[in-house]
C-alpha cells in the first residue's frame, strides 16, 4: 500500500523517510523486522528516532536496515554545557558516520546549538530555532524567512 500510495504521489520510495520509535521496535520484534526490512527492499528510508534514550541501542542499529539516525534533543541541549552529553553527542554522531547513517540533531533550539550540530557533522538538524510545526500552505513564507534569516546570519559573521 506504501509503495503504491508514493508511486500515485509521484514520490521515489528513497525521498520518504520513515520514523522508528523505541515502542514500535519492542512490540512484535519479528514482524516488526520484517516490516522495516520490506520497506528497505522498496528503497524507503528508516531512520531511528530519539537514539541514546530509552530501548534504543547500538544493538538496534546492527540488527535494523537503518539509514538514518536521530540523536535526542537532551543530547544536544546538554552538550552545549556538560562535557558528559557532549561526549555521548560526540560518540553518537561518530557511530552514526562510521555506519554511512545520515545525522538529525533533534533539539536544534539555538543559534548555538545549530552551531553545535554544524561543527559535529550532522547532516540536519530539526527543533523551534529552524521551524515551529507547519502547514505546506505556510512552507512558502516560512523559506522566505529562513532565507533571510540565514542571509543575515552569514553576513554578521
Amino acid at each position: 500500500m506504501v509503495e503504491a500510495r508514493t508511486t500515485h504521489a509521484g514520490l521515489s520510495p528513497d525521498r520518504v523517510t520513515f520514523e522508528i520509535t523505541e515502542t514500535q521496535l519492542s512490540s512484535n520484534p519479528i514482524a516488526f523486522l520484517e516490516l522495516v526490512s520490506r520497506l528497505r527492499l522498496k528503497g524507503f528510508e528508516l531512520s531511528i528516532d530519539d537514539f541514546g534514550t530509552g530501548q534504543s541501542t547500538l544493538e538496534q542499529l546492527r540488527r535494523l536496515p537503518f539509514t538514518e539516525l536521530k540523536v535526542d534533543a537532551t543530547f544536544m541541549q546538554g552538550a552545549l554545557h556538560d562535557p558528559l552529553s557532549k561526549a555521548i553527542l560526540e560518540s553518537c554522531v561518530d557511530v552514526a558516520r562510521r555506519l554511512e547513517l545520515h545525522v538529525v540533531a533533534e533539539g536544534i533550539e539555538t543559534q548555538e546549538c545549530m552551531s553545535l550540530a554544524r561543527d559535529l557533522g550532522c547532516d540536519h538538524g530539526q527543533g523551534y530555532f529552524i521551524s515551529r510545526p507547519l502547514s505546506f500552505a505556510d512552507l512558502p513564507a516560512w523559506l522566505q524567512d529562513w532565507d533571510a534569516r540565514l542571509s543575515k546570519h552569514e553576513a554578521t559573521g
